[in-house]
């Protein structure tokens, strides 16, 4: 069954069990899931099932709802999500173990092969602006010229500084 479990400190060891097609979310009473806290709306968000997870939709709360630290407006949940309403955080756990959502599945356009070394493709390019083992020639140069420009900087620095 999915529930919500609480992983704010304000409201340790919240556990709410999602029973209900549709269920309100706020801190006054006549929710479904009431929460008293003050970064949350009298009526902040709604849980609704859909098949056997629940699709959250906030209901233009002053503080936001939150799936897995982004702000949303409706979004499906998914089994260990984070849900946040205002500052208050729970746990999602939804009636499919997200490890089952997962897996590929099997058939014959998927095959393992097993101790086979791909290695890199014929044409694969490294077009990193870190040299490290690609060809060409060495930009250390570029690294020691940029430091002698800050030492004559620094030297001019000094030199107006004690000449004024």
């Amino acid at each position: 069954m999915p529930k919500l479990i609480s992983e704010s400190k304000e409201i340790p060891q919240l556990v709410v069990e999602l029973t209900g097609l549709r269920m309100a979310v706020g801190r006054i009473d006549g929710n479904e899931v009431q929460v008293v806290h003050g970064s949350i709306s009298s009526r902040h968000a709604e849980l609704v099932l859909e098949g056997q997870e629940y699709r959250v939709r906030d209901l233009e709360s002053t503080n936001g709802t939150r799936v897995n630290d982004e702000k949303i407006t409706t979004a499906v949940l998914q089994d260990r999500d984070r849900l946040q309403f205002g500052q208050v955080a729970f746990r999602y756990e939804g009636a499919v173990a997200r490890a089952a959502l997962a897996l590929p599945s099997a058939g014959r356009g998927f095959q393992a092969e097993i101790g086979v070394d791909v290695g890199v493709p014929e044409n694969f390019r490294n077009l990193s602006p870190i040299s490290g083992k690609a060809k060409g020639g060495s930009l250390d140069w570029l690294l020691w010229a940029g430091a002698g420009a800050a030492g004559l900087g620094l030297a001019f620095y000094v030199f107006r500084m004690f000449s004024a």
